[in-house]
């Protein structure tokens, strides 16, 4: 058997998803016998766990390709993973590297010495090996690109921004979780996403194997983060749903506290009540419900079909049912053919969400918008969403200066 030298790399430290995959890769190289190591120019192979989401992504991920190739040791082989892998296959294909994508995992395999098979290397993460991460690759990212940038500032004044801006580092950079995927691809059809190109349609796992693997990670003091591409639709393709998972995890795990991502507004509106109870019961320390407009005009241009008026709405019962639960979300601005009374709708409604993290529309390779008309000016764009984030900025800091800090809760920045 011959054992080899690997360096991971990522191109996304703030995607659960990401951070899943670079865990499992970990652990794949690790109990076959091979070593991790934290300096690439001695590796034998280099694996970057890619991002295509955004064309900032893309463009990171070839960068970090580009920076590796240049420093590598001659032998050494560069392996690319993730879904930039189906977003730029031209891209990819212009590259030297050895490209692998979500579902090729056994060529892997065909690499490296194994006694296991990467197929059984179970979705769910190693919490030593993400706290190590945190410390040695991303304790400032989040400050960098969120709008908490005039808090960081205020920081030494008050004791009380602190503590609530930890907590919100925190969550964005999944520490003190157990990350464990419940399903993977999409039921949606937005048409500026490639989710559902790069990771299928909806793919659920069984109820009793995410118990089995909550059971393996279990620690009380940990919060559950439930993995998906869409929690929401989780269950849709094995006749079950998120509420009844939910309630399986709570029946085996009482104490445990949870953190649902990326719950699709149309699930929210089309099953209101039965999200409100599940708030009202549940020990939910953060929940994403990505908004991404506050235009009912360019939601239906995105193909997202639900009534931002009705999301309103919801959100005030949750937050009234459930005032420990911070809810953030996502918005897309300058989205093509956007108008400026678009733009303020989607400023207007950010207020009601404890957080908001933006993007910047761009034609992404492979989704129905790619090379559309329309597009806004690069003034435009720069304008808006430097009014997005100082506005957000302001926004954030009214919250943690104003609102008080749950004890009971470890995440709360109401």
């Amino acid at each position: 058997m011959k054992s080899y030298n690997v360096y991971i790399d990522s191109a996304n430290w703030l995607c659960e998803i990401n951070l899943l995959g670079y865990s499992m890769l970990d652990r794949y190289i690790l109990e076959n016998g091979h070593k991790i190591i934290k300096e690439p120019s001695a590796a034998d192979y280099i694996l970057i766990n890619s991002c295509g989401f955004t064309k900032d992504q893309e463009d990171k991920s070839t960068d970090i390709f580009k920076n590796h190739f240049s420093n590598k040791k001659k032998s050494a082989s560069i392996i690319m993973f993730g879904c930039l892998i189906k977003i730029n296959k031209k891209l990819i294909d212009s590259l030297d590297l050895i490209p692998i994508d979500y579902d090729e995992g056994q060529k892997l395999d065909k690499i490296f010495y194994n006694k296991i098979k990467f197929k059984d290397i179970k979705p769910y993460s190693d919490t030593k090996k993400l706290d190590d991460l945190f410390i040695d690759r991303i304790a400032v990212e989040p400050s960098k690109i969120m709008p908490v940038l005039l808090s960081r500032l205020i920081l030494p004044l008050s004791k009380k921004i602190r503590a609530n801006y930890q907590k919100v580092i925190d969550n964005l950079i999944s520490r003190n979780k157990i990350l464990i995927e419940i399903c993977r691809g999409c039921a949606s059809n937005c048409n500026y996403c490639v989710i559902k190109k790069t990771r299928g349609n909806i793919c659920s796992r069984p109820i009793n194997e995410i118990l089995k693997d909550i059971e393996k990670m279990y620690d009380p003091d940990k919060e559950l983060f439930l993995v998906a591409d869409d929690c929401s639709c989780y269950g849709v393709d094995i006749k079950t749903n998120l509420i009844e998972l939910l309630y399986e995890i709570k029946k085996k795990f009482p104490d445990l506290k949870i953190d649902l991502d990326n719950i699709n507004p149309y699930w929210i509106e089309k099953y209101p009540e039965e999200y409100i109870k599940l708030f009202s019961e549940f020990n939910v320390s953060y929940a994403t419900i990505p908004l991404q407009s506050g235009s009912n005009r360019i939601l239906k241009e995105m193909n997202r079909n639900y009534d931002v008026r009705n999301i309103e709405k919801i959100v005030k019962r949750i937050k009234k049912v459930a005032p420990h639960t911070a809810i953030y979300t996502h918005f897309i601005i300058c989205y093509p053919n956007e108008k400026f009374i678009d733009f303020l709708k989607s400023v207007y409604y950010s207020m009601f969400f404890d957080l908001t993290i933006l993007f910047v529309y761009s034609d992404v390779k492979g989704s129905e918008r790619k090379g559309i008309s329309n597009q806004l000016s690069g003034f435009v764009r720069s304008y808006r969403s430097t009014f997005f984030m100082t506005f957000q900025n302001f926004i954030v800091l009214y919250k943690l200066l104003t609102l008080p800090i749950n004890k009971k809760t470890k995440k709360n920045i109401k």
